[in-house]
């Protein structure tokens, strides 16, 4: 099935809708003036060092949602991120994002494990956290996650910083969305200029507004309860 069946364009359209297109928790709970910040796409030798350099300038922290070639590419990067106290989570291993949504279960096992097989080949412990291309879910996707301790995490502040070469348009589309608890998601590889810009801009203005840029704990997002909290505490602490 994996490599014959391909759905029709009608058929994804439906199934999108029927599940809901964009995966993953998109808010956490918190009683504090705070916001994760999340970072795709990298790491770069041309942006990953200077979006570290703007994260300590405004003391905040962030999770980067790495694509598993590139930290083979660039390992010493994966080490800076860690070393800044900041956190990974697995994008996949290729960041497929036209043909994510459709991918077999073998497919998309492949694209985690390769990852995760990767950031142990240089000696970064797996993630707790994922992300999938363009945010688009996968009807097999989550037991896949699951058993592996993952937990898929969206946004529910998108800068378009991919489409949009205007800083400050940028940076105001997420101030839009800002309150506690908020997940912003950001990228680090197109068009570097725009978006260190942009970067520098968004974490003055949300330490203007009294909020801090943090990584949430796991219970933050879904509670000591939760039947996966426990595989996930088992990841984190590894």
């Amino acid at each position: 099935m994996d490599s014959l069946y391909r759905p029709s364009s009608s058929t994804l359209h439906f199934c999108s809708i029927a599940a809901g297109i964009w995966a993953g928790r998109n808010k956490y709970s918190t009683p504090a003036r705070t916001v994760w910040l999340t970072i795709d796409d990298g790491p770069d030798p041309q942006t990953t060092p200077q979006v570290l350099a703007l994260l300590e300038k405004y003391g905040a922290r962030a999770t980067f949602f790495l694509i598993g070639t590139k930290v083979a590419r660039y390992p010493g990067l994966a080490h800076m991120i860690l070393e800044a106290g900041h956190s990974i989570g697995n994008h996949t291993h290729t960041h497929p994002k036209f043909s994510f949504w459709y991918l077999g279960p073998k497919e998309l096992v492949r694209e985690i494990d390769e990852f995760e097989s990767t950031l142990s080949s240089i000696g970064v412990p797996a993630p707790i956290w994922f992300r999938a291309p363009a945010g688009i879910k996968n009807l097999f996707l989550h037991p896949i996650l699951a058993a592996r301790g993952l937990r898929m995490v969206a946004w529910s502040a998108r800068a378009f910083d991919t489409r949009i070469d205007d800083p400050e348009k940028i940076v105001n589309r997420i101030k839009r969305s800002i309150r506690s608890g908020t997940i912003i998601l950001f990228h680090e590889t197109q068009r570097p200029d725009v978006c260190l810009k942009a970067l520098d801009k968004l974490l003055k203005e949300l330490t203007s507004e009294h909020y801090k840029a943090i990584v949430p704990k796991p219970v933050e997002l879904f509670g000591a309860r939760h039947s996966i909290f426990s595989k996930v505490l088992e990841r984190s602490s590894s």
